[in-house]
């Protein structure tokens, strides 16, 4: 099946929610390009974006979730507002540790992506928690576990544990404001 994307830091797709990932149109001024169903080719190094809310404010995180595609494995983290907070989506090269405690978070897999969110929390003004799952354990091919281990002084950061070391991809969609990781499956 194919499907239209956006081609967005390394490639972006519009998505919704699992069972509805990119068949939106995409948003206004995207540059669409066909998904031929060829694995993508993603990377393994950091990839990095400032924030696109003006001017720069904490954005909220609303939901996390994580599904099955075909050869890939999602996460998506939505946002309220109307950018994207910025972020820096790499693997872990030393231990990660959760900002509260200083102590490393057990974390299923052998590969880590850290995904932070800056300016971002993950709290109302009250201090109430503002995405219910704060871990995760999909326990799918390659995304077995999320933990939330940061969410503190304006910085959200999520913890993924990966069966493998593999090619990931960032996609971002406007509508309601979200930032997609793939985590591409061996071939």
């Amino acid at each position: 099946m194919q499907r239209a994307i956006i081609a967005v830091v390394v490639s972006c797709a519009c998505v919704g929610e699992s069972g509805d990932t990119g068949r939106r149109p995409p948003a206004q001024g995207a540059l669409a390009v066909q998904d031929s169903g060829v694995p993508f080719a993603g990377t393994l190094e950091p990839v990095r974006r400032p924030s696109t809310a003006a001017p720069p404010r904490a954005a909220v995180l609303r939901a996390v979730r994580a599904g099955r595609e075909p050869g890939f494995d999602r996460v998506v983290f939505e946002f309220s507002g109307s950018g994207l907070p910025g972020y820096q989506i790499h693997y872990a090269t030393e231990p990660i540790l959760s900002c509260g405690s200083g102590a490393p978070p057990p974390l299923a897999g052998v590969g880590h992506l850290v995904v932070r969110f800056e300016p971002a929390q993950a709290h109302d003004t009250l201090g109430r928690v503002t995405a219910a799952d704060r871990a995760l354990a999909p326990q799918l091919q390659q995304l077995l576990e999320l933990k939330l281990v940061c969410d503190f002084e304006g910085q959200v950061e999520w913890a993924v544990g990966l069966a493998a070391r593999r090619p990931f991809r960032v996609l971002e969609d406007s509508q309601p404001p979200r930032v997609i990781v793939d985590v591409r499956h061996r071939e």
